[in-house]
């Protein structure tokens, strides 16, 4: 097992996923790739790896990264705000590194862009295109494009349509002129699906799903560790591979915290959550929630497999309160960590006992 540090953490294992996106880099632009996994399955951390330790140190390429979470896009102003800046001709060609990055323009096109006295999309291809003329291979990623609801909920003034013509922007720049690789990463597959279908991407999309660690995986991490057999199997039995929490344990058992009683802690507050949901809801859907709940305690999974569109709406709602997880490749709904099982667990009993 091959275990660095990366970020100040550690970077437990992840040879596969980087070797795929390695080799992913190297081809032509074709498609646009979707990244998509449970909540913080490392999905960032491994794209931005690649990018640190592969992309960045070939000058041949040319990288934006566009980290969503840490902005607020509402409206057309603030999109263009968020993917572009207003800089000095000198400026419109730096090196682009992990974060927050900017696609430069000049200030009389810059503001003509917002004023919408010209296209957006089609000045970016224009300067795409100098960039490929020149040699570079361009990778543009966008991470947590869930961000971008905002403006895809909304109605009558356009904006909607704005993410609709950004993703068919993205597929100009990969399946039809193959100026740069596109990269949008994602925990919220339900919002995946409405854009996937409302755009028409099937055919210009792939997708690569970043999990959680295997039990393998994680036995050796935990035996590098120190813990014993025992704490190992009780680590997989309420954190599975979940890394942020793996990596939260560790640091409560080092700080002398009883293995035992901070796993159960964990495991009631995931309880909380969902106790806390389904206060939202009506009898019935309570009634309905816990043959889910038992199904996923049982398989692991509960299948979405000729499922009506109330329920599938239903569950969505669970999904994008990251408490479940949805694969839509898979059709199944998982829980988004295997806290949420021991979470579910302590429901189903509390719910027999009324």
């Amino acid at each position: 097992m091959r275990i660095e540090t990366y970020r100040r953490a550690p970077f437990v294992d992840r040879e596969e996923e980087v070797e795929f996106f390695v080799s992913w880099f190297q081809e032509v632009p074709q498609r646009i790739l979707w990244v998509y996994g449970p909540k913080s399955s490392g999905k960032t951390t491994v794209v931005a790896y690649v990018i640190d330790n592969y992309l960045l140190k070939n000058k041949k390429f040319w990288i934006k990264y566009f980290n969503l979470r840490e902005t607020l896009i509402s409206s057309y102003e603030s999109f263009i705000d968020t993917f572009f800046v207003e800089v000095e001709k000198s400026e419109s060609e730096a090196v682009g590194k992990v974060g927050i990055n900017v696609f430069g323009f000049s200030g009389e096109i810059y503001q003509k862009i917002k004023k919408k006295q010209i296209n957006l999309f089609k000045t970016f291809i224009e300067e795409l295109e100098r960039l490929v003329k020149k040699k570079k291979r361009c990778v543009i990623v966008i991470d947590e494009i869930q961000k971008l609801r905002d403006i895809y909920i909304k109605n009558g003034n356009g904006e909607r349509e704005l993410l609709k013509e950004f993703l068919n922007f993205c597929v100009s720049l990969t399946k039809e002129r193959h100026l740069s690789h596109v990269v949008i990463l994602t925990s919220n597959t339900i919002f995946i699906e409405r854009i996937y279908n409302d755009a028409r991407l099937k055919e210009t999309s792939d997708f690569v799903k970043i999990d959680h660690l295997k039990k393998e995986q994680v036995k050796e991490w935990l035996k590098i560790e120190g813990l014993s057999k025992k704490e190992i199997d009780l680590v997989w039995e309420y954190l599975g591979g979940s890394i942020p929490r793996i990596l939260k344990v560790l640091s409560q058992v080092k700080n002398g915290k009883n293995l035992k009683e901070f796993l159960e802690q964990e495991a009631w507050f995931a309880y909380t959550e969902i106790d806390e949901f389904l206060a939202e809801f009506k009898d019935e859907e309570v009634e309905y929630f816990k043959s889910v709940a038992e199904e996923i305690v049982e398989k692991g999974y509960y299948s979405l497999e000729g499922l009506k569109k109330d329920k599938r709406e239903f569950l969505a709602m669970w999904a994008e309160r990251e408490i479940l997880f949805y694969d839509p490749l898979e059709l199944k709904i998982f829980p988004n960590s295997k806290i949420y099982v021991k979470g579910l667990e302590i429901f189903l009993k509390k719910y027999k006992e009324v």
